[in-house]
């Protein structure tokens, strides 16, 4: 038995071949804001725990989510679900091709990155002046983490596996960690991103010549602004050499980023294997009992996400893919094993 608990393969095809809505979920949350900094699909849902309590709540977001549409309050939508032995690892190993995993970790994202666009420039009394198109709201993480609880769980005819307390507790930080790595990193690239062209779309730069000359300097000027590797080529604005540096595609430095946390697994720091049960209760006639024993190099807690980010970060060059990611080019949506 093998616990690979899981970052995301960035691209497990339920995408199509073109940008914007290419993934199978992981649908971005679209939230137009009001006078309140809440939308108005956020006050209704608010009013309506007010009113009407959790459980009306609940329905309402899946309606919401059952339409293609998510509906949240926090920024990111994450599910995590401690699995009981009634329907523990077995339904965990439904969601992955990885028949022996007992903890698993997904994460999608929609391959919409922010990209930095110019205003029409205007002419003022000392030449032509332009700002970026400010961005609302950009796709967000989704995660979902699956893991057994304390228990006995039946992992083949004959076969059954227990589970600690301590082991489900030390499963559960294992996901834990790679969805910390996954925010991380998405905050660290498109957020960035994001928040960086906002800060140009806050007043015109300085007055220049010509528009051309207003709308190359302000590129100039954002680019200076971000981290040396968020950094697209060009002296003008090209979505293309922005998507480069930001889609959902094997080489691009945002690539790097999401899939970094598959070192862990790289690394065994999350492996595990059966054992004998050293002195199982109860045990089914003619059944064999196991339990979770540590891999040499596993390490649960490993390495927090901001040094882990940062120690794989620096490694990357043009082009490069983290070793093991099963990212394919022509997608956005990432699904990874635990």
């Amino acid at each position: 038995m093998r616990q690979r608990v899981g970052s995301v393969w960035a691209n497990q095809r339920g995408a199509t071949s073109g940008r914007g809505e290419r993934t199978a979920d992981g649908t971005p949350s679209r939230r137009p804001r009001t006078h309140h900094g809440l939308s108005a699909e956020q006050e209704g849902v608010l009013e309506l725990q007010r009113l009407a309590g959790n459980t009306a709540v609940t329905g309402a977001l899946q309606s919401g989510r059952s339409a293609e549409g998510v509906t949240s309050i926090d920024r990111m939508e994450l599910t995590r679900e401690g699995m009981n032995p009634e329907n523990g690892i077995q339904s965990i190993r439904e969601k992955t091709a990885n028949k022996s995993t007992i903890a698993l970790t997904k994460r999608t994202i929609m391959d919409e990155p922010p990209i930095m666009r110019v205003e029409p420039a205007t002419k003022g009394p000392g030449g032509f002046t332009t700002r970026t198109q400010k961005i609302g709201s950009i796709p967000e993480p989704k995660i979902e983490e699956w893991w057994p609880k304390q228990g006995r769980f039946k992992t083949a005819e004959g076969t059954f596996l227990d589970v600690s307390h301590d082991w489900e507790k030390k499963l559960e930080q294992g996901e834990d960690e790679h969805r910390d790595d996954a925010k991380l990193a998405w905050e660290l690239t498109w957020k960035t991103v994001k928040d960086t062209i906002n800060t140009f779309a806050e007043k015109p730069g300085p007055p220049e010549a010509t528009p051309d000359a207003a709308r190359d300097a302000l590129w100039g000027r954002y680019v200076a602004a971000l981290p040396k590797d968020l950094r697209p080529e060009g002296r003008s604005p090209s979505d293309a050499k922005q998507r480069d540096v930001l889609a959902v595609e094997p080489g691009s430095f945002f690539a790097w980023m999401w899939e970094l946390t598959i070192a862990r697994d790289g690394r065994m720091y999350h492996e595990t294997h059966a054992a004998p049960a050293k002195d199982p209760k109860n045990v089914p006639k003619d059944a064999v009992v196991e339990e979770i024993a540590p891999a040499s190099q596993f390490q649960v807690p490993g390495p927090l996400s901001p040094a882990f980010v940062e120690e794989i970060r620096v490694k990357y060059g043009p082009r490069k893919i983290i070793q093991g990611s099963k990212l394919k080019a022509g997608g956005g949506d990432q699904g990874k094993q635990g």
